[in-house]
Formats: C-alpha cells, sequence, structure tokens
C-alpha cells in the first residue's frame, strides 16, 4: 500500500540503550528507562492514578549548584507553561540530599528526528504539507511561550534557544508537543550565562547566537528555519564534521536555495524558509505566530491531527504495539519494574548525537548569470575572531567546571 503522506528517498535509523531503572523516586515507583542524556535520565514512574514520566538530574551535575541551579530553572519556566503544544510539566521532587527531579507529562511517540530517520529508511519523505502543518504546530508553541508574561503582568522573555528535531515530539496519535526548555532563557532565571558562552545545539543556532550575541524569539524561529528545512530537502543544513566549521557557516547563514536541491520543490515553502532564516534579526519573521500561519496557508487545509497518526502508524508499528503492552504492564497492580526500555528511536534529552545517517551533499553552483556573492573572508573575518574568543572562553569554563 502506497504512503500516501510520504515521497522517496533512503537512509538507516539508530536504537537506544538499555539502562537498569531507579526503584523509587519520592511517591513514584519507576517502571523503567526511557531515554539518557547529557544532564539527566528520564524513566517512567507510576504515581496514585497515572503514569508520568520523570526527568532527574545525573549524580555528578546534582552536586554541583550552577547545573542543578539550571535544572531547578528548567522546572520553574516549563511549569508556567500549558499549552497543547508543550509538554506539560506537573511538579518538582527532591531535596539537598536526594536526586532532583522533575515530574512530567508521559508521552507516547518519537521525537521528529526519529520520524525523520525511520522515513529516511524506508526511502521516504515527509509530504511538504505535512512537514508544514507540524512546524505550524511548533511555531504556535512557541508563540504561547515567547508571549508568556508573569504574574504582575511583566513579560518573561522566555526563548527555547535549543530548537531542533529532537526537541519536537510526534505522539502516535499524531499530537506534536515541544520539549527539553532546559536552555531556555527567561528574564527571571537563576542561572545565568556568563558573557560570551554560548548554549544550545550548535548546528540549530542562530547567527546572533553562535558569537555571544542577545537572543529573543526571532532565535527560535530561525531554529525552526533550520529544522524544517533539513527534513524537507532530506540533508543538513549547517552541520560539517568541525563544530568551528559548524559555526561559521551557522554564523554566515548562508542557505541554499532548495529548488536547486531538489526537484518540484515548492516555491511557496522556499519563500516562507527563505524568510526564517535571514541572518538579520529584522528581516525574520517577527514572531513565531506570523511563521506559523504562514505554514498553515501552505498546508491549505489538507492535514489534520488524524494524518500525522496515520504516518507514526505507517512508520512505527511496532514501536507503537510495543509501547500500548510496556504501557499497560507498567500500569498494572504489583507489576515489577521493566528491564527493557521502552522503545524509542531517539532520545527524550538534551542529546549533543546530532548526526545523520547521510553524508552532507555537496551544493551545486550558482545557475549561471547569477550575481557573484560578497567576499566570504572579507564578510566573516570579524565573526570569526569572534568565534575564536568564544570558543576559548567555552574551553576556558569547562575546564574551571571539572
Amino acid at each position: 500500500m502506497p504512503l500516501a503522506p510520504f515521497a522517496t528517498f533512503g537512509g538507516q535509523v539508530t536504537q537506544p540503550s538499555s539502562a537498569p531503572p531507579l526503584p523509587k523516586l519520592g511517591p513514584y515507583d519507576v517502571r523503567g528507562k526511557i531515554a539518557d542524556g547529557g544532564m539527566a535520565a528520564v524513566y517512567v514512574a507510576k504515581g496514585d492514578d497515572r503514569l508520568v514520566a520523570i526527568k532527574v538530574i545525573r549524580d555528578e551535575f546534582a552536586r554541583t549548584k550552577e547545573f542543578r541551579t539550571m535544572f531547578l530553572d528548567e522546572a520553574a519556566i516549563a511549569a508556567r507553561l500549558v499549552h497543547p503544544n508543550i509538554v506539560r510539566y506537573f511538579e518538582l521532587g527532591g531535596d539537598a540530599a536526594g536526586p532532583a527531579y522533575i515530574v512530567m507529562e508521559l508521552l507516547q511517540g518519537q521525537s521528529l528526528w526519529a520520524v525523520w530517520e525511520a522515513a529516511h529508511a524506508r526511502g521516504v519523505r515527509l509530504r511538504y504539507d505535512v512537514l508544514a502543518w507540524i512546524g505550524a504546530r511548533v511555531a504556535e508553541g512557541l508563540h504561547y511561550a515567547h508571549e508568556l508574561h508573569g504574574a504582575d503582568g511583566t513579560p518573561l522573555d522566555i526563548v527555547h534557544r535549543d530548537v531542533n528535531a529532537t526537541n519536537i515530539f510526534v505522539t502516535y496519535d499524531g499530537a506534536i508537543k515541544i520539549i527539553d526548555f532546559g536552555l531556555a532563557k527567561a528574564a527571571n532565571r537563576a542561572s545565568k550565562t556568563a558573557a560570551g558562552i554560548i548554549k544550545g545545539k550548535v548546528a540549530y543556532m542562530s547567527p546572533e547566537q553562535a558569537v555571544g550575541a542577545p537572543v529573543d524569539r526571532r532565535t527560535d524561529v530561525f531554529a525552526l528555519g533550520t529544522t524544517l528545512w533539513e527534513i524537507a530537502c532530506d540533508r543538513r543544513l549547517f552541520k560539517r564534521s568541525d563544530e568551528v566549521e559548524t559555526l561559521r557557516r551557522v554564523h554566515a547563514a548562508e542557505v541554499p536555495d532548495p529548488r536547486l536541491l531538489v526537484a518540484g520543490f515548492p516555491d511557496r515553502l522556499w519563500s516562507i524558509l527563505q524568510h526564517a532564516l535571514e541572518r538579520e534579526t529584522e528581516k525574520r519573521y517577527a514572531t513565531a505566530a506570523q511563521m506559523g500561519r504562514d505554514l498553515d496557508a501552505f498546508a491549505d487545509g489538507t492535514v489534520n491531527q488524524q494524518v500525522v497518526a496515520d504516518v507514526m502508524s505507517e512508520l512505527f508499528a511496532q514501536e507503537k504495539a510495543h509501547a500500548m503492552a510496556w504501557m499497560t504492564d507498567a500500569s498494572a497492580p504489583g507489576s515489577r519494574p521493566s528491564k527493557e526500555p521502552l522503545k524509542r528511536r531517539s532520545t527524550f534529552l538534551e542529546d549533543e548525537g546530532d548526526v545523520r545517517p547521510s553524508a552532507p551533499v555537496a551544493i551545486p553552483p550558482a545557475p549561471a548569470g547569477a550575481a557573484p556573492a560578497d567576499s566570504l573572508a572579507r564578510r566573516l573575518a570579524p565573526a570569526l575572531l569572534a568565534i575564536a574568543i568564544v570558543i576559548a572562553v567555552v574551553v576556558i569554563a569547562a575546564l574551571a567546571l571539572r
């Protein structure tokens, strides 16, 4: 049977590693591990009347004041976010003597990264209007976070700062959720980023973020544009094997025209991505809501949550069946913690393993008659110096934390 929501391409899939579960966290019985990340791990746990996900800070970080404060910041920020396109955070647990943890809504599904990889492995890719609909839901969630005010009416100035396909979750019933506000910038957060220190996945940073300059909501717009460009074109945009080169490409923000890379790429979709990926913030979409409206207009009412659920059923039939059985077992009275992890094809956390199976594809030369580009060396000389300084500061900070 043909996959209506897809078109053709190729690739492979990766599998998660397993690890033994914890026995108990506060009033919650841990039933198994979902995934590991650089700073924390996520478990499935059972409370009095529901299954939840619990994010637990690692012991080595829990003993470090800066990391513990950053973790608590995430809970404080995310607890304010109540939106259908953002994962729900319920409570903060733990104390100075034990592990700190955040209790969250349990999502059954896969990250958008896993969807991309699974489609790539099947020799297909998401149809453009399906991808646009997903992007529009992410934009709605981001706009809600960007617009949030405190109880006194003061803007919280929340910026996610790490929007990418691993932090966009697609449930098996087709809902879209933004996860992991661990790096989010907010006006009143306790932990502050030192001047010159950059945070987030390098390949999804905005040009201003790449040099440690102040960021606002348009940084998230740029990152969403990068994510959608990559999935629509089935190749990486700025990512290279060398992180310094990746950072240089991000700062230059030279985005190839997808119509020269992919036959039949829609003009309207390129126009949206081009607007989101403008190097100068003043030229980008002013809000994620504006970008979302254009993405919805492009999808033109052809896609809804059920269409996305059908995509997930096609790509993840085995994983979905396993998840349903796993959850039933975990919910049973007196059941023992599972030694087998809940099957997911990607991380739920802030993982730096963002390498696609396929190698970067060379960008074709500009068509004849195109205006020559400005001298790259001349344009980037100040930026490269700033980047070198940023990298030096990052290295010094990392050594200081050892």
